[in-house]
This record gives C-alpha cells, structure tokens and sequence, in this order.
C-alpha cells in the first residue's frame, strides 16, 4: 500500500451579508474627490437629431458626502445601484453565507465552501497546508473470487481526511476489480487513521489520493 499526497492549492470559502434581500451593491473604494456633487438625472434633448444626452446641472449646493470619504462593501460585478447591499447573508461579509467572507459558504474566505481558502470543497496539501500522516492501517482481504481469477493490480481511491483524522467521502478513482476487490479497498481504508492535516496550527480536512495494491504471493 502506498499513501500519495495530491499536491494543489488550498480549498476553502466564505460567506456573509448583511440580511438584505437586493443583491449585493457593486464594491466601491474610498473617493478622491474633495466633494461630491449630486446632479440631476440625465436629460436627453429633445430638438438634437443625433439625440445628444444633454450636460447634467448641479441640483444641490456642494457638499460633502460620506460616499466620497468611506469604502463600501460589495462586489465587483454587481449592477451600480442607489441603494446599499451586501446580500441577504450573515456576519458582515458580501453574499448569501454567513461568516466575514464573500460568497455563498461559511468563513472568512471568498467562494462556496468552507474555512479560510479560495473557491470551494476541502483544503488539498501545499500552501501552507500539510498533508495527514498515517498513524494506522488496515489490510484489505482478497475475495475469493478474486483469488480464482488471480486479479492483480492497483486501486486508486479519493478520500476526505477529516481534521479528526477519520477518512470520508471514499471513492473509486481508478478500479481494479468492481464489486470485488475495489470494495474490499474502500472498506479497509474506511478503517485507517491519520494525524489531520493543518492550516498552520489549525487541524483541516484535506483531500488524498491513497494507492492499494493487490498482489498474490
């Protein structure tokens, strides 16, 4: 049996909102002009025959206006509108999630997940992630249709280690024997246990590739 780390980028996600129902408001940086100006809507001319949007006027005496001096959360694709939103999440971040990120997940992170990362799903080792370490295992049996067939080979299965060092989530990425011996090797690694991988000092769910070997002797 040989233990792979899938190397990658970290996982991750966030969430946040601030209970709104409109979606969130485009994300605005803090203003460099001395002051604002309101100004009336646009008005296009009526008489010009290349229908020329008319100069806007000044509707208000100038003055200073918190948009000019403050930042505004939102995103940065979201339609400008005249009212303020950062969507109908919780925790003071931008979206329909909880937590201080941007997204639909759950943390401070950007995207669907969950934790601290970028995009979505578990975390995978390498940047700053490091990968579990086996602490013990145990050996899947042959079947003994397969010992009729003499069936060798290689099972390559996906898991989830948990920050508790319990695998889930275990799939065939590469069979050998369906029905068989590729049960055999999900049900063994089912049973293996680990020391999590982290995220600095912090115990996270990493994805692993594991490698089983069936070969008789």
């Amino acid at each position: 049996m040989v233990f792979l780390q899938a190397s990658g980028p970290g996982g991750g996600g966030g969430g946040g909102g601030n209970r709104s129902p409109s979606p969130p408001s485009r994300a605005e940086n803090v203003g460099r002009d001395r002051i604002t100006l309101p100004v009336a809507p646009p008005v296009r001319a009526a008489s010009d025959p290349a229908d020329v949007i008319a100069p806007q006027s000044v509707a208000l005496d100038a003055i200073p206006l918190a948009s000019g001096v403050a930042y505004r959360m939102g995103t940065l694709s979201a339609a400008p509108s005249l009212g303020f939103s950062q969507g109908p999440g919780t925790g003071g971040g931008v979206g329909d999630g909880s937590g201080t990120g941007m997204g639909s997940g759950i943390g401070p992170g950007v995207g669907p997940g969950s934790g601290g990362g970028f995009g979505g799903g578990v975390y995978q080792p390498g940047n700053g992630v490091t990968v579990p370490t086996l602490r013990s295992q145990v050996r899947p049996d042959y079947t003994s249709d397969a010992m009729q067939r003499k069936i060798q080979g290689t099972v390559v299965l996906e898991m989830i280690v948990g920050s508790d060092g319990v695998p889930y989530n275990v799939r065939v990425v590469r069979s050998l024997d369906a029905g068989g011996l590729d049960q055999e090797a999900i049900r063994a690694a089912k049973e293996w246990r680990f020391n999590p991988g982290r995220l600095g000092e912090t115990p996270v769910a990493v994805l692993v590739i594991l490698v089983i070997d069936f070969h008789i002797r």
